[in-house]
């Protein structure tokens, strides 16, 4: 009787191929939005100076042989932070080490792990700090009928002005700090109604071949960056998984975002992070954050921890104005 199927072929795991489901690196927005401000202590403070010192009109003509007119500016309490750690571990025992197929990759699969969990949780932190109403010096709020004070129509409904509304939302962060915002953040839903809209379609249908893009959407809006949150996560307990979108997909953020540390320059928000002394790299720098790999004597297995010390803090909440229902809310948007 001669061999068949089963007879001469064993299955086994392909060593070439698995199949994973993870959020891509450039999904995430939270590291990119605000500068980074590096820390060598854990908490500490800064300087924050009186807005109006600086824009009152006070100087004075002045005649031959006498005083100028002067004056000066006064400090606010200073601003204080706290960088909490955020840490996460997964372990594998000797045992799966040594029986694990070629297509097991357990030291890089638990880094890749460990560096996800970190990154959902810090872009959850800067949705719950930033994307939302209450937070900012302005709340503009979408409706689907006439808009009145403080409204605007929602962008995927006919008739809407998106450009015009974040033009007179410039206008509102200028009067109140002198800064034009050069930042606008998005939820990937919000993002693909605006670059279907026609005001926007329109400017560059004669012009451009292709797909409208974040750098040609940043042009429209005059601003220096136009950024996506895509990112998404499980919010329910194990057993009953459901996946929605980490930021609310019905907002948008304008805000003026530092492009780095400054003195006496107002930024939105920072993001400060202790560089720990102890965790350094090559030539004795200073890491940010810190995937550690060591052996569990007792368990007989291996931890890969990995560990961020870090504060994502509003700093300045004139400096933005969130869109409460950019586009109309109502529908489910989930997995």
């Amino acid at each position: 009787m001669e061999p068949t199927g089963s007879d001469l072929h064993i299955d086994t795991l392909l060593s070439n191929l698995s199949i994973g489901y993870l959020n891509q690196p450039s999904d995430y927005i939270a590291d990119i939005v605000f500068p980074v401000v590096r820390s060598k202590k854990q908490s500490d403070k800064y300087a924050r100076y009186n807005k109006y010192d600086w824009f009152r009109d006070e100087a004075q003509k002045r005649a031959p042989l006498t005083e100028s007119a002067g004056g000066g500016y006064g400090l606010l309490d200073p601003g204080t932070f706290y960088c909490d750690e955020w840490s996460y571990h997964k372990d594998y025992a000797e045992e799966d080490e040594d029986n694990a197929d070629e297509i097991f990759e357990l030291d890089r699969e638990a880094t890749e792990f460990v560096i996800e969990k970190l990154r959902i949780k810090r872009e959850r932190i800067w949705a719950d700090r930033y994307f939302k109403t209450g937070v900012w010096g302005k709340d503009l709020k979408g409706q689907t009928d006439t808009p009145g004070t403080d409204e605007f129509k929602c962008w995927d409904l006919s008739g809407s002005t998106p450009i015009d509304d974040i033009e007179d939302a410039k206008s509102i962060v200028k009067s109140t700090t002198g800064l034009i915002p050069n930042t606008l953040v998005v939820s990937n839903r919000v993002h693909q109604t605006l670059k279907n809209h026609s005001d926007i379609v329109d400017r560059f249908k004669y012009t451009q071949a292709g797909v409208i893009t974040e750098q040609l959407l940043a042009k429209v809006f005059e601003v220096k960056r136009y950024l996506v949150g895509s990112a998404i996560y499980a919010e329910s307990p194990e057993g009953t998984e459901s996946l929605s979108y980490i930021l609310d997909q019905y907002g948008a953020l304008l805000v003026y975002a530092a492009p780095r540390p400054s003195k006496r320059l107002p930024s939105g928000g920072y993001t400060f992070r202790w560089t720990r002394p102890r965790y350094r790299g090559r030539e004795g720098e200073r890491l940010e954050a810190t995937i550690r790999k060591f052996y569990l004597q007792k368990e007989r297995g291996t931890r890969v921890e990995g560990s961020i010390y870090e504060d994502i803090k509003l700093v300045a909440s004139d400096c933005g104005v969130f869109f409460k229902d950019a586009i109309a809310a109502g529908r489910t948007i989930t997995s």
